[in-house]
């Protein structure tokens, strides 16, 4: 019923835009410099119908239905386009653009300079030029949007850039590059900088599905299937296992060589790939979380963001240490750095797993852009990814088998109840269950199993996910039973399935409260549970004086309480007075 409400009516949806996050030079586009740590609605956007976003180096572009462009924020290369290098707190219209009818903007993670395409597939560029990244033949910055020559007559339909440098895709399946190519990010192997728009030799007539840049680094996704990277690798971010530089495009192997990747995004050193099917994989420099793999370990190769494969995602950004996924009913979610509450959770507490928006919930997100430190969500009615999305049918179908009697071969008795099963799924599957019905315990030869200690709706849940990757109950954290939760996280850990143990403790870190903390500090530490628990120490490092005045918090196992201590030491924590 939840979901029903949040899909109904899109049609009549209001085009709202919210910022969030650092706002230093008055980026969110508010009037002031104040941060934010939860999405604040833009007043400015109201009525204006956004249709694209591009955030930089803490400035932000708004791109209108009717082709007007507006900017605000940190300005001092002019990448406002404004005809200044006067910081920006309000939002103020490019002029030079209008009439152009642009329909594209780009201004990557964190750079000082900002894309925009028109219609016909001409290119302005302005702001921060020192590596020849605009395109115009010099190092000197433009503070007004100035029309690249070197693209004029070449109908550009992609383009991203980063800090030092720009790649735009023709439609006649071209490819140039321009700027910073010391490391070999423009995929040209000659090591040096191009200040006018320079052909790509490899992508030569092979049409381009997706471009993205990083700060050293860049990756291409082909329509043919194939993704392909090049630049600095120190952390991963071109997906293949050698460190160094690759000055020449290198394919990144599986699980990228089958799957066709139909959005790129990089972050300063990490990538993000969404394939065909809605699911996202991440690989590079993960120091914050910004993977969303429940760690901070880099990782050399693309990795399932696994949290969120049972979603259909459709969308993918990122900034220079967060990123951003968008599922297609319109919910986002954000994972990675919060230093300036970039993330939008109400708190500077980093995440290394999608979390969840509550400030959110009652819109649809339709569109997603991540600067250095802030984030804009764009809402109305969804916007579909520029491929085809294939919905994952098998997961339906096996869900309608799930406690289903008919063609079962196994029953388990739970709490007097029956749970029907199908032994090769459970087999397939759950390794303790494959030891259970297929060796030499008593169960592999009983038509009825008795699983003793465990509630029955809990069990099917767990059978649920072993049948179709998902828990319904897990995906609405504002409406979630904790207890439950923690009864089928308990049951994830007995049986071995630690990536539904991992879902679980990402839906229960949203439910973190003073009335609950102990206990669920205490659970995490003895299921070794420990992304929860570094949730919960973050809680009580942020909230010590609340925390240490529950009896119950005195009544900790002693390494607990010493690894609690050992923080607070760390991070200088002060007890507030209450």
């Amino acid at each position: 019923m939840e979901e029903a409400a949040r899909m109904g009516g899109a049609d009549e949806e209001e085009v709202a835009v919210f910022t969030f996050g650092q706002n230093s030079y008055g980026e969110l586009g508010h009037g002031d410099t104040t941060t934010r740590f939860v999405p604040t609605k833009l007043e400015f956007a109201v009525g204006k119908n956004i249709v694209d976003v591009a955030c930089g180096n803490e400035n932000t572009v708004l791109l209108c239905s009717n082709g007007d462009v507006y900017a605000c924020g940190y300005n001092d290369s002019g990448q406002c386009g404004v005809g200044t290098a006067q910081r920006i707190t309000s939002f103020k219209a490019l002029m030079a653009l209008c009439e152009k009818q642009v329909v594209k903007l780009s201004a990557g993670n964190g750079c000082e300079h900002v894309v925009a395409v028109t219609e016909s597939g001409d290119v302005y560029t302005f702001g921060y030029n020192a590596r020849g990244q605009l395109g115009h033949g010099n190092t000197q910055p433009v503070a007004v949007p100035t029309l690249v020559d070197g693209l004029v007559g070449k109908s550009v339909l992609k383009v991203s850039c980063s800090y030092f440098h720009t790649i735009a895709v023709t439609d006649d399946n071209g490819m140039y590059a321009f700027g910073r190519n010391d490391f070999g990010q423009l995929g040209i192997p000659d090591a040096l900088d191009k200040q006018v728009p320079t052909p790509i030799p490899f992508f030569s007539r092979q049409k381009v599905l997706s471009v993205a840049c990083g700060q050293y680094h860049s990756v291409v996704a082909l329509a043919g299937g194939g993704v392909y990277a090049f630049g600095k690798n120190d952390f991963g971010q071109l997906g293949i296992e050698a460190p160094g530089v690759k000055a020449s495009p290198v394919r990144i192997s599986a699980p990228l060589d089958t799957d066709v990747v139909v959005h790129v995004a990089c972050g300063y050193y990490h990538t993000m790939a969404l394939t065909q099917a809605g699911k996202l994989y991440a690989f590079g420099r993960n120091d914050f979380g910004q993977l969303g793999l429940g760690h901070k370990q880099n990782m050399y190769r693309p990795t399932l963001v696994a949290t969120l494969s049972e979603f259909t995602i459709i969308d993918v950004a990122c900034g220079c240490y967060h990123t951003l996924a968008l599922r297609d009913n319109g919910v986002v979610y954000p994972f990675g750095r919060n230093n300036h509450g970039q993330l939008g959770t109400d708190n500077n507490v980093d995440t290394a797993l999608p979390t969840y928006i509550e400030a959110l919930r009652d819109v649809r997100v339709r569109k997603i852009a991540a600067g250095f430190y802030h984030t804009v969500c764009v809402t109305g009615p969804i916007q579909r990814a520029l491929a085809p999305v294939v919905r994952n049918s098998l997961g339906r179908n096996l869900h309608a088998l799930l406690n289903n009697p008919s063609r079962s071969d196994v029953t388990f008795l739970v709490d007097d109840l029956p749970a029907y099963a199908h032994r090769c799924i459970l087999m397939v599957r759950c390794e303790p269950l494959d030891a259970m019905l297929n060796g030499s315990m008593r169960e592999s030869t009983a038509t009825e199993i008795v699983i003793p200690h465990t509630r029955h709706p809990v069990f099917v849940a767990m059978l649920e996910y072993i049948y179709t990757d998902t828990v319904v109950a897990l995906e609405y954290p504002a409406a979630l039973d904790i207890e439950f939760v923690l009864e089928l996280m308990a049951l994830a850990d007995q049986f071995l399935l630690d990536n539904l143990k991992l879902k679980c403790e990402w839906a229960i870190q949203k439910s973190i409260d003073p009335s609950n903390i102990t206990k669920l500090l205490e659970t995490a530490y003895f299921q070794q549970a420990q992304y929860l628990k570094k949730c919960c120490i973050d809680f009580v490092l942020a909230n010590f004086g609340l925390v240490i005045a529950d009896p119950r918090f005195v009544e900790l196992p002693p390494d607990v309480m010493q690894e609690i201590l050992i923080a607070a030491s760390r991070r200088g924590v002060i007890i507030k007075p209450m």
